[in-house]
């Protein structure tokens, strides 16, 4: 009985090794593919690479541990004994199997409207950085602002208006710096007007930086690296940069209460892995709306303005050219963790 007993083991370390050595290749597989990026961010896959070499180890262990299994049945007494219900059994591996299967089974794809429909489009810089503040972020910029910037120059004496500014300006020149999240950097003296363009709070301060960089340039082009942030830093001064050109790329996406000349051009924000994938980008305006399918990929060409969306007031882009392209090797953007200021050259 005792023999019957331990030998009955067996089925359940070989069904363990199947499933760990599956889960290994499944994992390699991803990895020669260039696939791994379709479900986890760039800076996760070190972790699962490593994770694949333990479930390997794993598989060999258990693959060891029938090898061992003496024909007396003995055995150490120092492993994890499985259930006797068989129905306990299958709901147990099957937890492990169905993953496994869905993995080598459902189409490797990038994901697009269908989830943004789901989440709902991000299409205003507060909705990215309010979870880390008590208050609205335009709120706060506006508490940052000099005083002389916020209240109309109809209402200021006329002395004390200069007065403020000559302050703001000596201030500026004798410090020469602003205090980001990622330091101290030096500012020249000329940068002054453009710090009381760019006030900022201890929670836009990188982005208030990267916005005066921006405001230099002609045309704003937002690229897969930092996507995120240069927009957000658009976003977030909007009125400075009216008026100015922007190039951004991404799927299309509509929602069922825009406008028929509008669209929004997205990308897939992920932070560790798919799951927690999020859509962001800006709305479109264009007479060639109806033109473009939603989850075309396309580079938009437009002048920044704004527009009032779900009682929002959004930025948006009058699209000047809109070209189709190939979606792009690298099916999400990520959060950029470097200092903000290398975004621009």
């Amino acid at each position: 009985m005792r023999e019957e007993e331990e030998r009955s083991y067996t089925p359940h370390y070989i069904l363990r090794a199947a499933i760990m050595l599956g889960m290994t290749y499944l994992i390699v597989h991803l990895v020669k593919t260039d696939r791994l990026l379709y479900y986890i961010a760039p800076r996760m896959m070190p972790f699962v690479k490593i994770a694949a070499l333990l479930l390997f180890i794993v598989a060999v262990y258990q693959i060891y541990m029938v090898v061992r299994m003496k024909p007396d049945g003995e055995d150490c007494g120092c492993d994890h004994v499985p259930p006797r219900s068989v129905l306990l059994n299958m709901v147990i591996y099957s937890m492990f199997l169905l993953p496994l299967l869905l993995g080598f089974f459902l189409p490797d794809t990038v994901m697009g409207s269908d989830v943004a429909a789901i989440k709902g489009m991000n299409l205003s810089a507060d909705e990215m950085i309010k979870a880390s503040s008590s208050e609205p972020v335009s709120a706060k910029a506006a508490a940052a602002q000099p005083p002389a910037a916020q209240a109309p120059a109809a209402q200021a004496p006329a002395a004390q208006a200069p007065a403020a500014e000559d302050q703001a300006s000596n201030q500026s020149t004798d410090s020469g710096s602003v205090s980001t999240k990622s330091g101290s950097a030096k500012l020249p003296s000329e940068d002054a007007k453009l710090q009381k363009l760019f006030p900022a709070d201890e929670y836009t301060e990188d982005y208030a930086k990267l916005g005066m960089k921006l405001y230099r340039k002609d045309t704003i082009t937002i690229k897969e690296v930092g996507f995120m942030e240069l927009l957000t830093a658009v976003d977030l001064y909007k009125d400075n940069f009216a008026g100015k050109k922007m190039v951004i790329s991404g799927f299309i996406y509509r929602e069922d209460d825009m406008a028929p000349n509008q669209f929004a051009v997205s990308r897939l924000a992920m932070q560790c892995c798919s799951a927690d994938a999020s859509p962001y980008g800006v709305m479109v305006e264009s007479s060639r709306s109806k033109d473009f399918p939603k989850d075309t990929w396309v580079t938009v060409t437009g002048t920044i303005g704004k527009t009032t969306y779900n009682k929002n007031t959004i930025m948006k882009l009058d699209a000047v050219k809109i070209e189709k392209i190939k979606a792009s090797k690298t099916p999400y953007v990520y959060p950029y963790f470097d200092d903000f200021s290398n975004l621009i050259k």
